[in-house]
C-alpha cells in the first residue's frame, strides 16, 4: 500500500484500472465520511464502485483501515447470501483501496421511511435484512453499524446488507480521535447502537449476535415511524448524549408512537424485546424474530459435516487481526501431550504462554487466561471452557476470563459447551470458526 496516498476526484467517463478488468465511471452515487461510491462500467455490467479517500486519514490510522477494508472485501466476494452486497473485485487507485460491488439500483432503507408500507411489505423487508444478518453470524461476522443507509435495495427490490467487516474497531477510534469531519458519522449511529457499544466500560461485551438485533429493533421502530427513534432524535444525542443513553438504560422509549404507527401489534413486542439494555434479555439469534414475524424459521445452518475418530479438528479465525489464520487442535494436542489447551491474549515476550495466542493490538478485550479447550480422545470432540486453572494471589483455583466467552451468541457457562463443525467462538474482538479436516 502507497505511504501517502494521493486525493482522487473520480469524474464521468474516467477509469479505474484493477489487475482484472477497466471500468468506466457514470456518476457519483454517495459520499460519506470514509469515501465516495460511483456507478461504474466494464464491458458488459453495472457495478457500484467503493473508493476509500485514504488520503484523508491519519497516517497511523491508515494501515488499519486498508486492512479492515481489504478484509470487507474478502468476505463479501466469499459469501453466498442472497441478502449481503457481493463484491466482485479489489485494487488500489494511487494509494486508495477501492471494491467493485453489486449495484443495487433502488435506494436504500432511508428512502422508505417517508413510504407507507403494507404490514406485508414491511415485514418482507425485515425478513431479508434478518436472512442477511444471519448469514453473516453464521460466519462469525457481526455486522455492528446497522443503519438504514446500510440496507441497499437491488433491482429486485430485495433489502442487501452492506458496508460490514470494518466498522468495529475503526470507528471507535474515529470517535476517540475526531479527525476530518468523520465524526458526524461515527456518532449518528449511536442512536441505533445497543448502550453497552457506547459505554466503553461495558463495550467488550458487544461481540455477538444481540448487538445487531439492538440496531435492527431501533432502525424498524424508525422505518415504522416515518422517522422517529426510539430514544429521541440524532440532534437530542449529540446535545445531551448522557441523558440519551440514560433513557436507553431505563428502556424508556416513545412506546405510544409505535402503537400509533404499527399495523400490527407483533411489531411492539419485536421491537421491544430487541432493544432490552440487558443484552441477555434480547433476542439471542436473529432466527426468533423470524419466527416471530410470522416466518417459518430458518434451515438449522449447522454445518454437517460427520465426525469421525480420525478427523483432525481446527480453529480458523473469521474477524480479528490474524484473518484465515487456522490454528491445529488435533496437533497441538499431540505434541503438548496433553488434553487441554490454554486460550488467551498472545503475549509477544511471553510467547508460549497459551497454546492458542490471540493476537490483538487495537483492542484490549482477550484476558491472558481467557478459555480452556478440552478434548475427549473417546469420543474425539472438543468442549471449551470460559477461563483457566492457574494460581491467582497465591491460590490454585478456575478463574473466569474477564469478558467471557459466546459460541454461536450464546454464553459459555461454567461447565462448558461441546464443539460441533461450524459452531462460532467469540473471545474479545476475535471470532473462530469451528473445522474439521474436510472442511478446510
Amino acid at each position: 500500500m502507497n505511504a501517502n496516498p494521493k486525493s482522487i476526484d473520480l469524474k464521468p467517463g474516467e477509469q479505474v484500472t484493477s489487475g482484472n478488468s477497466v471500468y468506466l465511471v457514470e456518476n457519483e452515487l454517495g459520499e460519506g465520511g470514509f469515501g465516495s461510491v460511483y456507478k461504474v462500467r466494464d464491458q458488459s455490467t453495472s457495478y457500484a464502485l467503493k473508493l476509500t479517500k485514504l488520503y484523508t486519514f491519519l497516517p497511523n490510522e491508515r494501515v488499519e483501515y486498508a486492512k479492515r477494508f481489504k478484509q470487507e472485501y474478502e468476505y463479501s466476494s466469499k459469501l453466498n447470501s442472497e441478502f449481503v452486497v457481493r463484491s466482485h473485485d479489489y485494487d488500489l487507485m494511487e494509494g486508495n483501496p477501492f471494491m467493485v460491488m453489486d449495484l443495487c439500483s433502488n435506494g436504500n432503507l432511508r428512502d422508505y421511511i417517508s413510504k407507507k408500507l403494507t404490514g406485508q411489505e414491511l415485514d418482507n423487508i425485515a425478513y431479508g435484512i434478518l436472512k442477511g444478518l444471519e448469514d453473516l453470524h453464521r460466519e462469525g461476522i457481526i455486522h455492528r453499524d446497522i443503519k438504514p443507509e446500510n440496507i441497499l435495495f437491488d433491482e429486485r427490490h430485495r433489502p442487501k446488507l452492506a458496508d460490514f467487516g470494518i466498522s468495529a474497531s475503526v470507528k471507535k477510534r474515529h470517535t476517540v480521535s475526531n479527525f476530518m469531519g468523520h465524526a458526524k458519522a461515527v456518532f449518528a449511529t449511536g442512536t441505533y447502537s445497543p448502550p453497552e457499544q457506547i459505554d466503553p466500560k461495558r463495550a467488550i461485551k458487544v461481540m455477538g449476535p444481540t448487538n445487531d438485533i439492538y440496531a435492527f429493533g431501533a432502525m424498524m421502530y424508525e422505518i415504522i415511524t416515518h422517522g422517529s427513534l426510539p430514544f429521541g432524535s440524532f440532534e437530542e444525542f449529540m446535545d445531551d448524549m448522557e441523558a440519551y443513553e440514560k433513557r436507553k438504560k431505563n428502556e424508556d422509549w416513545n412506546r405510544a408512537e409505535l402503537k400509533k404507527h404499527a399495523t400490527d401489534e407483533k411489531w411492539l413486542y419485536i421491537i421491544n424485546k430487541c432493544i432490552r439494555f440487558d443484552p441477555a434479555r434480547r433476542y439471542q439469534q436473529v432466527g426468533e424474530i423470524i419466527v416471530d414475524l410470522g416466518f417459518q424459521p430458518s434451515q438449522n445452518y449447522q454445518e454437517k459435516h460427520a465426525v469421525t475418530p480420525s478427523s483432525g479438528w481446527h480453529l480458523k479465525v473469521q474477524n480479528g487481526e490474524e484473518i484465515g489464520r487456522i490454528y491445529h487442535l488435533t496437533n497441538l494436542q499431540k505434541f503438548k501431550r496433553n488434553n487441554l489447551l490454554t486460550m488467551g491474549w498472545f503475549n509477544e515476550d511471553n510467547p508460549f504462554s497459551n497454546d492458542i495466542g490471540v493476537s490483538e493490538h487495537f483492542t484490549q478485550y482477550v484476558s491472558s487466561y481467557h478459555a480452556t479447550l478440552r478434548f475427549d480422545p473417546g469420543a474425539n470432540r472438543w468442549t471449551i471452557i470460559d477461563g483457566q486453572f492457574r494460581e491467582k494471589n497465591g491460590l490454585k483455583d478456575w478463574y473466569k476470563s474477564t469478558n467471557g466467552v459466546l459460541v454461536n451468541g450464546k454464553w459459555v457457562k461454567s461447565r462448558g459447551v461441546a464443539l460441533n463443525p461450524g459452531d462460532i467462538i467469540t473471545i474479545g474482538d476475535t471470532t473462530l470458526k469451528v473445522l474439521i479436516d474436510n472442511m478446510l
